[in-house]
This record gives structure tokens, sequence and C-alpha cells, in this order.
């Protein structure tokens, strides 16, 4: 969704606004503020006759994410939090006397199990892929644990071959050195100085994250649940079946807490079948099975 989507008294507000948050926030931060926003300009103008979201109230926000945004919480907060801030900053800049958001209530993120994607999945992507830097998105993922965003920024300045690592900028711009995976290591020369992910048409310079996630989607045959963070999360399994190192974990995807980690054990598949399959079996139960199929057989 474009700017251009919208009428030009939205388009003048969300530039505003976009341009506010950018002097505090990380550029993923932004888009993902900037893209809820239009989502809600946009509906406001196709069901309200006012046609400006400065004259929402409460209960027009719970309408819009109980049914307009998707029935994911992690969605439902991202849109909630969008809301809070823009009105927030409508307030301050005295564009509205009140935050309308104010008193929205907070949202628990929902806990889920990571969603590994597989590896035949992977293959199929492959042959989708029609240039190098295709691959590539598929690898950073897979095999670094990149985000989207992370992925879009990568720039050949912070591939340190001495050392063998990789330089990630990930949320909230804290930055992290990754072991840099010997393939990458080796393929990562081939390409030209710069950006790995370069577009003229963003004034950054390299693809926006939302456009990497969308060429993986595509490559990924825009299945339900497969995208960029099912790559990221089939690197998450993968490293904590091999070693059940949560806090290198952590360090390595980048999560502020280990709590946010701990959510791969449940998809560690291998590791948990080793579990049940490792429990010596009871005595006597096996007989007395066969003895009772027997008896009822008979």
């Amino acid at each position: 969704m474009s700017p251009r989507d919208v009428s030009q008294h939205h388009q003048k507000l969300h530039a505003e606004f976009t341009t506010a948050l950018s002097s505090y926030r990380a550029p993923d931060t932004v888009d993902l503020r900037g893209y809820y926003l239009l989502r809600l300009m946009r509906w406001v103008e196709e069901n309200f006759a006012h046609g400006t979201v400065l004259k929402l109230q409460i209960d027009d926000f719970n309408q819009w994410l109980s049914k307009e945004v998707g029935p994911a919480i992690s969605t439902k907060r991202s849109a909630r939090s969008t809301l809070s801030v823009f009105y927030s900053w409508a307030e301050i800049t005295g564009k509205l006397s009140t935050n309308p958001a104010r008193h929205l209530p907070s949202m628990r993120n929902s806990v889920g199990i990571p969603h590994p994607c597989p590896p035949d999945e992977i293959q199929r992507a492959l042959q989708r892929c029609t240039r190098p830097i295709d691959v590539l998105m598929i690898l950073f993922g897979e095999l670094q644990g990149l985000r989207a965003g992370e992925t879009a920024r990568t720039h050949t300045d912070d591939v340190l071959y001495p050392t063998k690592e990789l330089r990630v900028l990930g949320k909230g711009n804290k930055e992290r050195l990754l072991p840099l995976h010997p393939l990458l290591h080796e393929l990562l020369p081939q390409f030209p100085a710069g950006y790995f992910f370069p577009s003229d048409r963003n004034p950054s310079g390299h693809m926006l994250p939302r456009s990497v996630g969308r060429r993986i989607r595509h490559l990924l045959g825009y299945q339900p649940g497969r995208n960029a963070h099912s790559l990221r999360h089939k690197f998450g399994v993968d490293a904590l079946e091999l070693n059940p190192d949560l806090i290198g974990l952590r360090d390595l995807l980048g999560h502020t807490s280990v709590a946010t980690t701990q959510i791969y054990t449940k998809a560690s598949s291998k590791r948990l079948r080793k579990l049940v399959a490792d429990l010596p079996e009871p005595p006597g139960h096996r007989e007395r099975l066969r003895a009772l199929h027997l008896q009822s057989a008979s």
C-alpha cells in the first residue's frame, strides 16, 4: 500500500508522522507504523463520511482492530501500537486536543510455536530463484537467522572476512556480530561491493524490508506461514537441535530476552523425540496387552 492510495489530507498527515517518527525510531519500525496507519486511513475513507482519522474514537479503534487487521495477536499488537503512537503524536503536535487512543487496553503477545520452513519447500524455492540475490535472501534467513529487515540492509562492508563474522543491525538499531556460515563466507565475495540487495527506487539505496519479505514469500510459493520468518525459525530450531544453548541462540537471533528464544524448544522435534524414545520400556506392559488381545479374540 502506498500513500498515493489515500486522500491528499491523509497523505500529508502520513508524511508528517513518518518524518517525525524517523527522527528517533529504526527504519523498520517507521515502515511498519506507516503501513498500519495507511490501512487505517484507507478504512476510514471507505467507511466514514467525515473521511479523516482525526475524528475516530475508541469504539472505532475497537472495530478496526477486531475486524480489519487480521486475527493474529502479533498483527493486532502492531496495529494497536500504531494507534497509540500516532494519536499521541497528533496530540503533542496540536492536531488533536486529546488522545482518543490513550485508554486502549494493552495486548499480551501470544507465545506461539515456531513454524520452520521444511527443507523440501526450500529446495522448491531455489528452483524459483531467477537471480543470485534470490538465493542469498534464502541463505541469510536459513543459515544466519536474519529477519527480512536485517537482510535488506546487509552491505559488503558488514562482512568481516578475517574473523569470519557478519555485522548485523537489528531491531532498535542494536548491532550484533554473528559467526559467518562457511557457505556464505565462500559465496559473498562473488557479489559486487555495496548493498547485497540494492535498489534505486529507495533513497537508502537498498531494498525495503517489505520488498525482501514479498520476494521471499513469492519464492516459497505464497503458502500460509511460509515467509522470511519461517526461514529464521528453521535456523533457530536447527541450531537448538545441534546444541541446546539457549543463551547462545538468544544472542544469535538478537532477542532481548531468553524467554523469547525458549519458544524454539517447542519445535525442536528431534530433541523431543529422543527424550521420549530414550525412556525405558516398562516391564510387563507389552505381554499383558498381548494376552488381553488373545483373550478378546477367543
